[in-house]
């Protein structure tokens, strides 16, 4: 009786995830202090095969974007994909072919930066344009163990891990929360880098900023790589119990 009291305590002690395996940013909670920690945003540079929406307006007619040849370029509101297919692809070397000004070098470049420059080219042809460029269909892909594991797309100038994490539904409790791994591609060079999401540390980290276009895998813990989480416990102590039942009944006789 006591080695079946022993080994299912065990299994039960096993199956258990502990708190400080699934804790975001911990510290020490000793204090009460609020910690702040230096993490400057750094401006998205664009390289080559980026998707970009240029609107350009001036005083010759302020309605229409020169940049664009569609039927609707008299405004409305549009979709991602209904930017994408007016937007401008950059070449493997870095170039956009636009209206006007013919092929232009942006890769390297900022989108303040490449506006900035494309509104000093049009300044020979237009009466006081104004460029306007952002980044089109910028996603981040999330795998492994979370909730809802595909790609994401968003639309704001930067986005967090956590942010990330959010939108495809938060880590499963069997996901490892010490061994993220963030997948990058630069300049043809691909990198990995291994994130610890309950290290406090991470907020002030560069690591803590995702790339358009990277990917978040969170591996699994020990415990789900053990099967844990699907093992038959209703036929185990089913079968204990079974076995306790059958014991009473034979010591008693």
């Amino acid at each position: 009786m006591r080695l079946l009291i022993f080994i299912v305590s065990t299994l039960l002690f096993i199956s258990c995830v502990p708190q400080k395996e699934i804790v975001y940013l911990q510290d020490d909670q000793s204090t009460e202090e609020i910690q702040t920690f230096n993490n400057e945003k750094e401006k998205i540079l664009i390289k080559s095969f980026d998707q970009l929406y240029i609107q350009v307006s001036s005083f010759d007619d302020g309605k229409i974007n020169f940049m664009s040849n569609d039927a609707n370029r008299y405004g409305g509101g549009r979709s991602e994909a209904d930017l994408a297919m007016v937007s401008y692809t950059v070449d493997s070397n870095g170039f956009i072919d636009l209206p006007i000004i013919g092929k232009f070098k942006v890769s390297g470049l900022n989108a303040d930066e490449a506006a900035d420059k494309i509104r000093e080219e049009l300044q020979l042809y237009l009466n006081a344009p104004t460029v306007k460029l952002s980044f089109v269909n910028k996603n981040i892909t999330v795998l492994g163990y979370v909730t809802n594991p595909g790609r994401y797309f968003y639309a704001s100038e930067h986005l967090n891990i956590l942010q990330a994490l959010g939108m495809a539904g938060d880590i499963t409790i069997y996901g490892n929360r010490k061994y993220a791994v963030i997948v990058r591609v630069v300049d043809n060079v691909v990198s990995k880098q291994r994130v610890d999401l309950t290290n406090v540390a991470l907020l002030g980290d560069d690591a803590f900023y995702l790339q358009p276009n990277d990917v978040v895998y969170v591996e699994p813990l020990k415990t789900r790589k053990w099967g844990i989480e699907t093992f038959p416990w209703a036929i185990v102590l089913s079968s204990i119990t079974t076995f306790i039942l059958v014991a009473n009944y034979i010591s008693n006789n």
